[in-house]
């Protein structure tokens, strides 16, 4: 999402969920600082962006019908309106700036050029950190067998060979998690013109 669409979508976000629950009298969660609330209301606009007009409506349905507070008057907390936006609409969400550092980083050419980029890309979604020497020789270790795997399909397929049905879905789904990483660094690449392939 660009600026210009990032923007559009806040706005969006504000006209449909923000304003028309305000509307309808929701105020600030009881524990909330003013401040505390107006950080909260930004947080939303910035991290709903993405959403479609029509699930925003949905958004702002649900949020009425679960108001927080005894009286039952205040905006439900930042957590749980996130929470049902994802089952809602899902973002799309594309390669974090770590992702892209990394796999435009020559350690994650080097995963993509040796096969065990997928498990670099695993790693980096749960971890949220730069992996260190002794995680990457762990991430290595859990490649090897998936790597070997789809070396050993694809000679076969070369050679004329056949595989049964369970290797070819394992070789399609292991060349679609490979081309992801390629698509990342590519990305990578795309951002920082500097960066030399």
């Amino acid at each position: 999402m660009n600026e210009k669409e990032q923007a559009a979508g806040e706005k969006r976000v504000k006209e449909l969920l923000i304003e028309p629950l305000e509307a309808l009298g929701l105020t600030k969660p009881g524990t909330m600082r003013k401040e505390q609330f107006e950080t909260m209301k930004k947080e939303l606009r910035q991290m709903l962006a993405y959403m479609q007009p029509k699930s925003l409506e949905e958004l702002r349905e649900w949020c009425a019908a679960h108001p927080g507070g005894k009286e039952r008057d205040r905006f439900p907390i930042a957590l749980h309106i996130l929470n049902q936006a994802r089952r809602i609409e899902p973002p799309e969400t594309g390669p974090s700036p770590l992702m892209l550092k990394v796999f435009g980083h020559p350690l994650g050419r080097e995963a993509i050029a040796k096969g065990w980029s997928p498990e670099l890309l695993t790693w980096l979604k749960g971890n949220r950190e730069w992996p260190g020497n002794f995680t990457l020789s762990q991430i290595k270790a859990a490649a090897d067998d998936p790597v070997r795997r789809l070396e050993d399909i694809e000679a076969r397929l070369a050679r004329g060979g056949a595989v049964s049905a369970e290797e070819a879905v394992f070789r399609d789904r292991r060349r679609a998690a490979l081309q992801k990483c390629q698509d990342i660094a590519d990305e990578a690449r795309s951002q920082r013109p500097e960066v030399q392939a």
